[in-house]
């Protein structure tokens, strides 16, 4: 099972850079190649495992809380075989201790439910529903339908498992490849006035390398290969060690986008270079939002990758599912 399982794609914290002298990003990003090249390369099931946490100020603007939820992917190719996808939400709390005094102040609520009319501004948004502080149960989906056949998806559309074998592992190919891609697909996106397109294709190829790395069941040439584009990249800082939401710690890699004209967001890219695998994406907006107290927030939104890789385990599958 994950803990302990030195096999099964899980990032456990063996940064191998010494922190007498901050190595560069270049430096990170060419290690976690050399490390992410070793990876196995097949098993039954291609396995993703994240934690996802986001920061939503309360609907009486009183305080900050967090929200969590996990998320599996399992995907195989054996006929034999079913892919899964699994979700559960793991409850909402206050974000710090000064949120927790505000909540408890309030009454320590267990449900918040929000107005529709609820102000909403920059990457602010308003849930769907209410929220609750209990986790919900683990929901259980088989995945069929459009994804009957496909492995992930890159540049925003749902690829084959012969296109994902066919992703190239060397990084001149695998750069071509992928421009040849956002290129196609800015062709039918609707793009809006005054949008920097040599920008936003920089940004696509750099989350395209990302969701390789990270997500989807590439080789580990590829995978090696997308590392090796992104060192290659302008605009990425390499900020030290740091522990990532789940405590782990990872060598920090910065960079910036604008998410819409005029918001900026700050994004860190944690790795462990010691197994070649990311501990984490930690997304800050710029833009803050004001509580009724006039105290301002950094709103933001993590990814924590519990396991990524592959395995010859079966997911524990509840007897209700769908």
């Amino acid at each position: 099972m994950l803990p302990g399982d030195t096999t099964s794609g899980v990032p456990q914290p063996t940064t191998s850079v010494s922190a007498a002298a901050r190595p560069t990003a270049r430096q990170i990003l060419l290690a976690a190649a050399v490390s992410v090249e070793k990876a196995r390369a097949d098993g039954d099931y291609w396995r993703t495992v994240t934690v996802s946490r986001s920061t939503k100020i309360d609907p009486t603007r009183s305080y900050v809380l967090e929200t969590s939820g996990s998320f599996e992917m399992w995907m195989t190719q054996r006929p034999d075989l079913e892919s899964w996808r699994i979700r559960q939400d793991l409850g909402v709390k206050p974000a710090t201790p000064q949120d927790e005094a505000a909540w408890r102040a309030a009454g320590a609520p267990t449900r918040w439910r929000y107005p529709k009319d609820m102000e909403t501004k920059g990457m602010f948004s308003i849930p769907f529903g209410p929220l609750e502080a209990a986790a919900g149960e683990r929901v259980v989906e088989r995945l069929h339908g459009k994804w009957e056949g496909k492995a992930g998806d890159l540049t925003g559309e749902l690829i084959t498992w012969k296109e994902v074998r066919a992703i190239p592992g060397e990084p001149d190919k695998l750069r071509s490849y992928l421009e040849e891609r956002i290129t196609r697909h800015l062709l039918t996106a609707d793009l809006g006035p005054g949008t920097d397109v040599e920008q936003l294709r920089a940004q696509i190829l750099r989350q395209d390398c990302v969701d390789i790395i990270s997500r989807l069941p590439a080789s580990p040439e590829a995978r090696a290969s997308a590392y090796r584009i992104l060192a290659s990249l302008p605009g990425i800082r390499a900020e030290g060690e740091m522990t990532d939401p789940l405590g782990r710690r990872g060598q920090a890699l910065s960079y910036r986008i604008e998410a819409e004209p005029g918001l900026f967001t700050e994004i860190r890219f944690v790795v462990d270079p010691g197994t070649g695998l990311p501990l984490a994406e930690v997304w800050t907006w710029t833009n803050t939002i004001e509580l009724a107290n006039g105290r301002r927030m950094e709103i933001g939104h993590s990814t924590s990758f519990q396991a990524i890789g592959w395995t010859d385990e079966r997911p524990e599958l509840p007897a209700s599912r769908s």
